[in-house]
């Protein structure tokens, strides 16, 4: 009679577990592993990283916007291992069009943090624009990865912890090209835009070639929208100047250089400064050849296996076509931002990022970057060349010099913050 009790009881017990369960956390174990129909659930998408490009899709400056916009296309693309994702969140690209003005591009910046929540924001060709779209980003905490605006002032007196410039300063492209300058000869003259980027870059160059013996004459600013250089140029010329400094930004550089070959400039004082596109090297014309300078990336330069993987993508994606003079540093931009993004295991927060990256060096198309602790200036490969008929151009192209290494041409540190 009792081992009858005992089997009962036994009996009540087990019929009792299910109901227990249930209770006792059955329920969370069915929701995490299983779906109705016994499958496990696949796991909630990860939101996406959300970059802004702000650049010239319009205006004087289009052109090299493509360019930039182009090579951070690949840099992603590269640096994700052709995933454009980063610890499963996609990559998400918008970009938006500053037309070249910078109240423009300030208000294309703060839009893109408001209205698409971007995380982090690129660009831009104009270093004003870049000087506009800093006080947003410093509000919102947001990275602002500055390519290829170069001024200075970007990554000096107007420095952001949230900035980070891949982009060579004017004060790089002055180191990599006031000595060679001041071999070409004794009296020096410049000429340069009128607007922050050309005043920075005339008084960077001057401050290097002084030093150096070089007796440093007037610099003649010119509006940027310039269309006839040749007041200027006689102006320049009336100071017999041994050697004439050009530091230009804008699409007038084509026609600055195609003027210059037609009024025997090349002919009557050495030329020499910032190589730019190719649109530039074809007006300048074969009368060029022999003129030296300073050049912050041509792709048959870097002997790197990003380059490489940027010569072959590019051709691949437009037609055959080289990158040019801003591809590669939109293509470091890129890489850079993945590069962080790996750091922090995806997260896009503002300041977790500028931990990440303060002092990170990562491998782009002219090799080591290194973003420097105290601004944010990447350090990097600069080149001094000549230009010269070379195989498969009909106008003269950059031929290498010699290559000088980041610590040849870092800058002053100009960030008192």
């Amino acid at each position: 009679m009792r081992s009858r009790k005992v089997s009962v009881a036994l009996l009540a017990i087990l019929m009792a577990l299910p109901v227990l369960a249930a209770g006792c956390g059955g329920k969370s174990q069915t929701a995490s592993s299983a779906s109705a129909g016994g499958q496990p659930q696949a796991e909630a998408p990860k939101p996406p990283i959300k970059i802004a490009v702000v650049t010239s899709r319009s205006g004087a400056y289009e052109a090299w916007g493509t360019a930039e916009l182009r090579g951070l296309e690949i840099g992603i693309e590269y640096a994700t291992g052709g995933t454009n994702k980063v610890a499963g969140r996609e990559i998400q690209l918008k970009v938006y069009d500053d037309q070249g003005k910078p109240e423009v591009g300030k208000a294309m910046a703060e839009q893109a943090i408001t209205e698409w929540k971007a995380d982090i924001i690129q660009g831009t060709v104009s270093s004003g624009i870049a000087t506009q779209i800093i006080p947003v980003i410093d509000q919102y905490r947001k990275i602002f990865m500055v390519e290829p605006a170069a001024a200075d002032n970007i990554t000096g007196k107007d420095f952001s912890k949230y900035v980070f410039r891949t982009g060579s300063s004017t004060s790089q492209d002055a180191l990599a090209g006031a000595l060679g300058a001041t071999k070409l000869g004794h009296r020096i003259a410049q000429l340069a835009p009128d607007y922050q980027w050309g005043h920075d870059s005339a008084n960077a160059w001057a401050a290097l070639m002084k030093p150096a013996g070089a007796e440093v004459l007037d610099t003649v600013f010119a509006p940027q929208d310039t269309t006839d250089f040749t007041p200027y140029f006689q102006k320049l010329l009336a100071m017999k100047p041994d050697v004439l400094v050009v530091s230009w930004s804008g699409a007038n550089s084509a026609k600055l250089f195609q003027q210059a070959g037609e009024q025997g400039v090349y002919e009557k004082v050495k030329v020499t400064g910032g190589i730019a596109d190719f649109a530039s090297m074809k007006q300048m014309g074969a009368k060029a050849a022999g003129m030296t300078g300073m050049v912050k990336y041509f792709y048959a330069l870097p002997k790197t296996e990003a380059n490489d993987y940027l010569v072959k993508r590019h051709k691949e994606k437009w037609g055959g076509e080289l990158p040019d003079l801003f591809t590669g540093g939109g293509m470091a931009a890129g890489i850079a931002i993945v590069e962080g993004l790996k750091k922090t295991g995806g997260d896009a927060d503002g300041d977790k990022l500028v931990a990440a990256m303060e002092g990170m060096t990562f491998k782009g198309p002219k090799g080591d970057y290194t973003f420097r602790k105290e601004d944010h200036q990447a350090l990097q490969v600069m080149y001094v060349v000549e230009l010269a008929m070379q195989p498969g151009f009909d106008f003269p192209t950059p031929k290498l010099i010699k290559e000088l290494t980041p610590q040849e041409t870092a800058p002053p540190i100009a960030n008192k913050k």
